[in-house]
Order: C-alpha cells, then sequence, then structure tokens
C-alpha cells in the first residue's frame, strides 16, 4: 500500500520535480536468480524466470515480479541477487534486513547494484527509504527543501557488506581508514590526499583496495567467512 501511495505522489509531483516521464517504467528481461551466495561466487544459478516484470524506480531500485504469485514471493523473500545479462548483478536488499544484516541497508530499497568478486561484495547505490515519502508530501506543500535525496541525479556512494559483523555500511573516509588498516602503504597514500574526504577520492581508493584484496593470498574468501572451518578437536 504504501508503494502505490508513493508512486501516485511521484505521478502528482512530477511535473514541479522537472523529471523524465520515463524515469518510471516496467521493463521485461529474462533474469538468472541467485538463492544462496554459495550460487552466487560459483555463478551457478537457481533458476531462470523468463520476462518478469521489472519496475525501475531508481537506477538504485529494482522491483521484479511475475505472473505466478511464488514467483513474485521468491523474488521478494528468498532470492539473495539476479543477474540481468552478463554484467549486471542487484543484491536484494529485503534479504539481507530479513537476514539480520544492519545498517545502512535499512535505507534501501527492493533491489540494488552488487559488485563482487570470491573475497568482497559491495552495493552501489543512493539511499532514499528513510526519505523519499517525506521528500514527496513536502514537494505538495512547497517546501522545496523537502527533497533531500536525488537518486536521478545525485552521486552514489559504495556500500561495504560485512559478512562477519553482518553490516552493510557506507564507505567513506573514515570506513576506508579502517579497511586500509591491513595496508598501511595504501592508508598513508589515502590519508595524505589534501582532499581525502571527498566522494571521488574515496571511491577511487576504495577500487584501489578492492584490487590490493583480490591479489592478496592471505585475505580470507566470502564463503570462508560465511562457513568458518571448524576448531580441530
Amino acid at each position: 500500500m504504501m508503494r502505490r501511495i508513493l508512486l501516485i505522489l511521484l505521478m502528482l509531483t512530477a511535473i514541479a520535480m522537472g523529471m523524465n516521464a520515463q524515469q518510471y517504467h516496467a521493463r521485461h528481461d529474462s533474469v538468472w536468480v541467485y538463492n544462496s551466495w554459495e550460487s552466487i561466487l560459483e555463478q551457478w544459478p537457481d533458476t531462470l524466470v523468463i520476462n518478469p516484470e521489472i519496475t525501475v524506480w531508481t537506477p538504485y531500485d529494482f522491483e521484479f515480479e511475475a505472473i505466478d504469485n511464488a514467483v513474485t514471493h521468491m523474488f521478494k523473500k528468498r532470492t539473495v541477487a539476479v543477474a540481468i545479462g552478463d554484467t549486471t548483478w542487484l543484491v536484494n536488499t529485503q534479504w539481507l534486513r530479513d537476514n539480520k544484516f544492519k545498517g545502512d541497508c535499512k535505507k534501501m530499497d527492493d533491489y540494488a547494484p552488487l559488485f563482487f568478486n570470491a573475497k568482497v561484495a559491495f552495493i552501489e547505490c543512493v539511499p532514499t527509504h528513510t526519505s523519499l515519502g517525506m521528500a514527496l508530501l513536502g514537494s505538495l506543500v512547497g517546501d522545496s527543501e523537502a527533497f533531500t535525496a536525488d537518486p536521478w541525479n545525485d552521486p552514489a556512494d559504495y556500500f561495504w557488506i560485512d559478512f562477519e559483523a553482518k553490516r552493510v555500511d557506507k564507505v567513506d573516509h573514515k570506513k576506508l581508514s579502517e579497511l586500509l588498516d591491513i595496508y598501511p602503504d595504501l592508508r598513508r597514500r589515502f590519508e595524505q590526499m589534501h582532499d581525502y574526504k571527498e566522494r571521488y577520492m574515496v571511491k577511487s581508493f576504495f577500487i584501489d583496495y578492492v584490487q590490493r584484496v583480490a591479489r592478496d593470498p592471505s585475505y580470507p574468501y566470502i564463503i570462508d567467512r560465511l562457513y568458518p572451518p571448524l576448531p580441530l578437536q
């Protein structure tokens, strides 16, 4: 019901907001469905859904539905991630919340862009879950300052998926410094940059970190953090 109310408000305010009418639309593509992190990491899908309805609410909020209610329920509750084609991966933020992940995933809706390798996984997003409703209501009463996030134009941030702490956290300069503790040389380079707090610099060094991790034989794999080995008796 809340989704429908927000959609109505969005339609009412589209002209005032200057949005392109094609920004909110439905499309159809076959999607590969992954119902566990094991299947994601092995890239061995659990099933293929032919032509579900894909609603693109924002570039960081995709919703999947099907004629079969059981398939729609799978998309909403059981599925961890989906792949469209060979390159577009989307993680189910509802699955993260249902499985006790804390942090910034509470601000996300539906499916958001996912990036991963065997050792790290992160989301790219402009979270609007906590502010979109109030922003739309504010627009109806002429409060232009109510718009605190514009997912169509605002630059996105990266959000680190921490499988051990079961958290999803925005990668800002503080979080990145924390992650870089294991690579002192990279941390020094990052923190010596005069603009190290800026989003573009954080994102650049974060990608450097991801590449370093991928080459580091001592860095644990995601699967090992999900299922740590039992201690020897």
